[in-house]
């Protein structure tokens, strides 16, 4: 709560002290791969979306937050192959800095996601749900391209750590996202 006072309260000084803001509204969409192999195996990688929406507060820093989903794939698992389903989402704050360069602007961003995931395996013998929640560290950098004021088209690599242990074993549902989009910025 305190982070989070904090940086209310710096973006109502810069207010204050006249720097322009600007607010920017985001769509990603791409693919999202599974670290660890066997998961990998099971469920395969899988497409993910991540709308957003930040704010540039002074030249090139922002502060932002976003929402991962979609990851939602199905397999079989075990000696008597049975139906299972893994789930993963994520809400996200991030800070990030961008240098524009006429119609091109490189960035890169740290963040703190919030994730959860679930997965549930159809047995007749021993029925199994995980219903569990884990947070971290995200790191992601890209490009966005301006063709027209306001509009931006951009390219993300985004890694996401996020080992979990819902058993006994330790297995890693986190991995790159690579993924296009779309957004639209203005002034305040």
């Amino acid at each position: 709560m305190k982070k989070i006072t904090l940086a209310v309260l710096l973006t109502l000084s810069l207010v204050v002290t006249g720097y322009s803001l600007e607010l920017g509204l985001g769509f990603q969409y791409g693919l999202r791969t599974v670290a660890d192999s066997k998961i990998k195996d099971v469920y395969g990688n899988g497409a993910a979306y991540f709308p957003s929406l930040r704010l540039v507060v002074w030249k090139g820093l922002e502060l932002g937050v976003g929402y991962e989903g979609g990851y939602k794939r199905d397999g079989v698992i075990g000696l008597f192959e049975e139906k299972t389903t893994l789930q993963v989402t994520g809400f996200e704050l991030f800070a990030g800095y961008g240098y524009r360069m006429s119609i091109l602007e490189p960035y890169a961003r740290l963040g703190y996601g919030f994730y959860a995931y679930k997965q549930t395996i159809e047995s007749e013998f021993i029925p199994f749900k995980v219903d569990n929640k884990k947070s971290g560290v995200t790191l992601a950098a890209g490009l966005r391209v301006y063709p027209l004021a306001g509009l931006n088209l951009s390219l993300e690599a985004k890694y996401i750590p996020l080992k979990v242990k819902p058993v006994d074993v330790e297995v890693d549902l986190g991995g790159w996202r690579l993924a296009l989009g779309a957004g639209y910025s203005f002034r305040l």
